[in-house]
């Protein structure tokens, strides 16, 4: 395959179920960069949020954040794209939530803020101190208007698929909003300009990289509308459904170095 860049997602596709990369996966990356080929991390995380491994990866300077709110130079250290949820969003998003009993995370600044200190807490242990602790932020409404800050991405956790299926619907009669809602119990939101897609297609226009030359791998409903503008579509293992169709190339789960064999088979 003739592919100039790849494009892969991190949670649930780059590391595995407990939220680490592998070797294997690392090495894979590092001879896909050998081999010339620009790899280009396009994660729900933020940028505070990535793996420690792929920090020190030598060779990685783009990264697409936030589902595509944000894309980093991470060698000329600036950012290179942005597109954010507005102050007035924000609130209007807030006045659904706070109607409701849910977890709430959100990105400002490239860092990451929960609602709950047990929530804040399970995520400094599960993801192995990739994301730097901040105090929790209980009421959003008035954290943003001390701020005057607009958000990057908010995300919603409810163990009550029912509960978060109400939600959705309300969210989307809100304007100006690109709404992602998982299969794994949370809902993503950023503005309206903001997706992996998008993002994508702007850093490929950039580095003058046609869309049929990049190979995008992902797993979940915010990597489809990257998935669906590339020549090389590939769907993890352990895909949803949706992912899967869009695919050309369905590879192992994350479990089982799904991204590395991948790289191996198609692009070495």
């Amino acid at each position: 395959m003739d592919i100039k860049l790849l494009a892969v997602d991190i949670d649930e596709t780059m590391v595995n179920s407990h939220h680490k990369m592998t070797t294997v996966t690392q090495q894979a990356l590092k001879k896909a960069m050998e081999q010339g080929i620009t790899v280009a991390v396009v994660t729900g995380r933020c940028l505070e949020g990535l793996p420690a491994k792929l920090r020190t990866l030598e060779g990685i300077r783009y990264v697409i954040s936030s589902n595509g709110a944000k894309i980093y130079d991470m060698k000329a250290k600036k950012v290179l794209y942005r597109k954010l949820i507005s102050t007035k969003s924000v609130l209007d998003i807030w006045n659904v939530c706070k109607n409701f009993h849910v977890g709430l995370a959100f990105h400002s600044e490239g860092r990451c803020y929960d609602n709950r200190v047990l929530q804040m807490l399970y995520r400094r242990v599960a993801y192995h101190r990739d994301f730097k602790t901040h105090s929790p932020i209980i009421n959003l409404e008035k954290w943003v208007k001390n701020n005057k800050k607009p958000l990057e991405k908010l995300q919603i956790f409810s163990g009550n698929r029912e509960k978060l299926q109400t939600m959705n619907e309300q969210l989307r009669e809100l304007p100006g909003l690109e709404i992602a809602y998982s299969s794994s119990n949370y809902i993503e939101i950023t503005d309206e300009e903001a997706n992996k897609g998008k993002a994508l297609n702007y850093l490929c226009h950039s580095l003058g990289i046609p869309l049929e030359q990049v190979m995008a791998i992902g797993d979940n409903a915010n990597d489809c509308s990257m998935l669906k503008i590339v020549g090389c579509p590939v769907a993890m293992g352990n895909a949803n459904e949706e992912v899967k169709r869009i695919a050309k190339i369905i590879t192992s789960s994350h479990d089982d170095n799904g991204v590395a064999k991948v790289i191996n088979e198609y692009l070495l």
